[in-house]
């Protein structure tokens, strides 16, 4: 659902990634769940549908906006948004709401049989992208519409930005291609590839693949909004027609969401994010084996 549609050039190699404590959380509840309902001491095993279909995916999307709109989620990005105003913390909170909303998807998610964990959402994303693929255009745009709807609240909510502001940040899909190249070319400037693999380079190994990969993907990450998409004067989301700071980043983001699937806004993104990753020193067929066997 929206972790496919969520990317930002930031976060569309590097956000899906759910923290390994938060998705351990849910597991061991719905674990601990199916132990108390069986009634027999067996075991009870769930097993994820093997493709998804309209009422499927419009009730995944009813499900996680109620819960983001009323729920546990909602709890959770209010208290993200209390800490709102400082560009420094804006990575951190980002990602703090990336697990909140990962989090309960993966708690919707879990009720139709897929393992609560990020091969779940990875086999549900497939899902998506098969029933996409064999939808007749009706259907793809209202899925499409409902996908991008529970984004919003999901951003309204975490940085106190209404509804309507969000809706008059809307770009055509010319502008939005316009605001990409520009995006897709300080991605890859050399400035920002340097100042990526400087930092990544100063980094000292831990022994850990994993965890020696993830500190790279937070100076990818912090170097993006930092330097890419805030830095400069104008800064890169004002020379796109955006807020200055946090705002405009906030709107930028709603409209990659928006057009992301547009195959020239994915080659834009795509191929900027290929360069940052080798800058960083990430081998990105590494990262992909490593999603799948997650």
């Amino acid at each position: 659902m929206i972790n496919r549609f969520i990317s930002s050039a930031a976060s569309t190699s590097l956000s899906r990634r759910v923290k390994s404590t938060h998705l351990k959380t849910f597991n061991q509840q719905h674990n601990t769940s199916l132990r108390y309902l069986s009634t027999n001491s067996q075991q009870l095993t769930s097993e994820p549908p093997s493709a998804l279909n309209k009422d499927m995916a419009v009730g995944i999307q009813n499900a996680t906006m109620m819960y983001i709109k009323h729920g546990i989620g909602k709890q959770r990005l209010a208290e993200i948004a209390k800490e709102g105003g400082d560009e420094k913390t804006l990575v951190h909170r980002w990602q703090r709401m990336m697990e909140t909303f990962l989090g309960t998807q993966v708690h919707v998610l879990a009720g139709l049989g897929y393992a609560p964990n990020e091969t779940g959402l990875n086999l549900y994303n497939s899902h998506v992208a098969m029933f996409m693929q064999t939808s007749d255009p009706d259907t793809q745009e209202n899925i499409r519409i409902g996908t991008r709807d529970v984004w919003r609240c999901v951003l309204s909510s975490t940085f106190n930005i209404s509804m309507e502001e969000i809706e008059k940040s809307e770009m055509t899909i010319a502008e939005a291609r316009n605001a990409m190249h520009k995006v897709s070319l300080k991605m890859q400037s050399p400035e920002t590839l340097e100042i990526i693999a400087k930092k990544c380079s100063k980094l000292e190994s831990t022994g850990n693949d994993s965890m020696d990969m993830a500190m790279k993907h937070q100076i990818v990450q912090d170097t993006l909004v930092s330097d890419v998409y805030l830095g400069g004067n104008p800064s890169l989301v004002e020379d796109c027609g955006f807020h200055q700071g946090e705002k405009g980043y906030v709107f930028m983001q709603c409209i990659m969401a928006e057009h992301q699937n547009d195959p020239l806004i994915s080659q834009y993104i795509g191929t900027a994010m290929m360069q940052i990753l080798k800058s960083a020193g990430i081998d990105l067929s590494a990262v992909q084996a490593a999603a799948g066997t997650k």
